[in-house]
């Protein structure tokens, strides 16, 4: 599913989650789409076994090492959210494509010795952004992003189940296990994402882990533009209730969500 997608311009959330504008805009640099110690998470997550080298905490890392450090895994829920690796890597590179409009969530890149090196370098590099693929046994089934320094909060991005893996509540427990990590880790901010109003699949696995429409607004996608002038006629009329031309550019409804540390769901 997607949610927020690559790095900073998480342009969706396994559903579709674009940078922010202005005041929500997560940046690249300290405040956005990676999160952080609290108390305890708000609902028990099974297993959460995700803990952090002794002595070594996650921020301190950052600025220690030009490798980011990550917990050995993050259990919830019947997944593990493990640091991206070369296995893990080849997997993601096999996964089926959606294709328009969520192609910026497609790895089929990720066949490419060479873009698939710099990509794994990348999520590995120190930094305020941790990416996290989800597992079922050794089997990859999706991937989340987060920036741990924006300055809307603990931003959620890159949010993505592929095709052949969904239907099993993947995103909804991917993201439950993550966001109790991160309660426990990084008390205090609220957490955020962006998605694009028309993966509405997406919305449901947000809401049910306590997530809320905060704001909706006019957005320039970068990717999902350039695409527009590309594809059918036939192709574009599916989301054109979610699309404008203003300004000699295409823009996309996007909705910025938020939900508070400590929610659960009676709350």
């Amino acid at each position: 599913m997607p949610t927020p997608a690559s790095p900073p311009p998480p342009s969706w959330s396994r559903w579709a989650c674009p940078r922010w504008p202005r005041r929500f805009t997560p940046s690249r640099q300290p405040a956005s789409t990676n999160r952080r110690a609290a108390p305890g998470p708000p609902f028990a997550i099974p297993g959460l076994a995700a803990r952090l080298p002794i002595g070594v905490p996650l921020a301190a890392s950052m600025s220690a090492t030009s490798t980011a450090t990550y917990p050995l895994a993050i259990a919830g829920d019947g997944l593990e959210l493990r640091p991206w690796d070369e296995e893990l890597l080849a997997q993601l590179a096999q996964w089926g494509e959606r294709g328009f409009p969520y192609h910026a969530f497609d790895l089929g890149h990720l066949r490419d010795p060479v873009r698939a090196r710099a990509e794994l370098a990348r999520a590995r590099e120190a930094g305020p952004h941790r990416h996290f693929v989800a597992c079922e046994g050794d089997t990859a089934v999706g991937r989340i992003s987060v920036n741990l320094h924006d300055r809307a909060g603990l931003y959620l991005w890159a949010v993505h189940v592929p095709p052949e893996h969904e239907g099993r509540g993947v995103c909804r427990r991917m993201m439950a296990a993550l966001v109790a990590w991160l309660e426990a880790e990084y008390p205090g901010p609220d957490f955020v994402l962006t998605t694009n109003t028309f993966a509405e699949h997406a919305h449901r696995a947000y809401q049910a882990v306590g997530f809320k429409v905060a704001e909706t607004r006019w957005h320039y996608d970068r990717p999902l533009a350039e695409q527009l002038w590309r594809v059918p006629r036939e192709q574009r009329k599916a989301i054109e209730k979610h699309l404008r031309f203003h300004n000699g550019r295409w823009e996309v409804r996007t909705h910025l969500m938020a939900r508070p540390q400590g929610w659960s769901p009676s709350s």
